[in-house]
């Protein structure tokens, strides 16, 4: 009799422990894999970015300052479209009159116009530096919905909602290329002088 009056309450004892178990977590969700890199995880806030292929194997951008870091990459593509082509027409014959520029290359003009004219373009950059900070600190602190690089300079009114992602895309492509491609040039000019190797002017090599 004693037994049979234990069992019920071992059995409810049990099914009250059943009842109390939490219910088992859900899985993890899996994080999307890097396009450019698939054996590394994209990292979340690069998610839906013009451009985005998943490629920061350092960790180097964040939520906080993503913002800020494609804002500096757009500005560096856009001025290394600029220093490329520049470079080339000057070693084509493009140059200020004068006889002081007449016998300077690309190469060569670094060294030569360092002590005067390079305080007046750092003045140029400056200033437009200055003029542009006030947008982009606030985009950066989130107190305007600006978009990275946007300073409304569409004169012939070439973006149209239909055409933005496709256009802003092939900026930012362009950008990363006239990077490596600006860096590429000054190093191929230089490899003359240090290695007897190429031309220093175009095409080169």
């Amino acid at each position: 009799m004693a037994l049979q009056a234990i069992i019920p309450m071992v059995a409810g004892f049990q099914g009250g422990l059943h009842a109390a178990a939490p219910a088992r977590a859900s899985p993890v969700a899996m994080m999307a894999k890097s396009k450019a890199l698939p054996f590394m995880d994209e990292p979340a806030h690069l998610d839906g970015m013009i451009g985005n292929v998943g490629f920061d194997p350092m960790g180097l951008s964040t939520p906080q300052n993503i913002k800020w870091m494609r804002e500096a990459e757009l500005k560096h593509g856009r001025m290394a479209q600029l220093a490329w082509a520049g470079y080339v027409l000057v070693d084509l014959g493009v140059k200020f009159p004068g006889a002081k520029y007449e016998s300077l290359t690309s190469f060569t003009a670094h060294q030569s116009l360092a002590k005067y004219e390079l305080f007046f373009a750092l003045l140029l950059v400056g200033t437009f530096e200055t003029i542009g900070l006030s947008q982009i600190y606030d985009m950066t602190t989130g107190e305007s919905d600006r978009d990275a690089g946007d300073f409304g300079f569409d004169p012939l009114m070439l973006l149209t909602p239909e055409n933005e992602d496709k256009y802003k895309t092939a900026e930012l492509t362009h950008g990363r290329a006239a990077m490596l491609a600006f860096s590429a040039v000054v190093t191929q000019s230089a490899l003359p002088g240090a290695f007897g190797y190429g031309k220093e002017t175009f095409p080169y090599f």
